[in-house]
């Protein structure tokens, strides 16, 4: 399915949510893409909702990550107990630090927000303040980039 069946069997926002979804767990779905290509289409009043619901998407997604991550680490407690401790302890004392990559990767993709996803799981990050930091930076991300394009073109 391309993504103006998509659009035309689920409607736009709902399309944008699950397009953002999928994205989020299946790198090869570009997000951005699918914003750059729905700006022709709607009026500029509904930028803003796409884009807010492509990031609510990705985040869903992203949840997911996370809990893969802390299964990961319920799967290897035992093969990688060391280093895992370690890991916690060290992230705890720089929870901040930790959480301030997770909103700049959730808005420059650098590194991965995929990666950092699941690393935030299996690190026991703090799950709200991840998931609204994620969110923050998603929207800031694709809210940009409609706008963006939208304006100059």
């Amino acid at each position: 399915m391309d993504f103006q069946e998509l659009i035309n069997s689920q409607g736009m926002y709902l399309a944008s949510l699950i397009v953002g979804g999928v994205g989020g767990i299946i790198p090869l779905v570009n997000v951005e893409l699918f914003l750059l290509a729905v700006i022709p289409l709607v009026n500029a009043t509904s930028l803003l909702p796409i884009a807010l619901l492509a990031a609510l998407g990705q985040m869903i997604a992203k949840y997911i990550l996370y809990h893969t991550g802390i299964g990961f680490v319920a799967l290897n407690k035992e093969k990688h107990r060391r280093r895992l401790q370690a890991a916690q302890e060290k992230i705890k004392k720089w929870q901040d630090k930790a959480l301030s990559l997770v909103f700049f990767s959730s808005i420059t993709g650098v590194p991965p927000f995929y990666a950092v996803s699941i690393a935030a799981g299996t690190l026991k990050l703090e799950l709200l303040r991840f998931l609204a930091l994620g969110m923050l930076g998603r929207s800031i991300r694709f809210v940009a980039i409609v706008y963006f394009v939208d304006w100059f073109f």
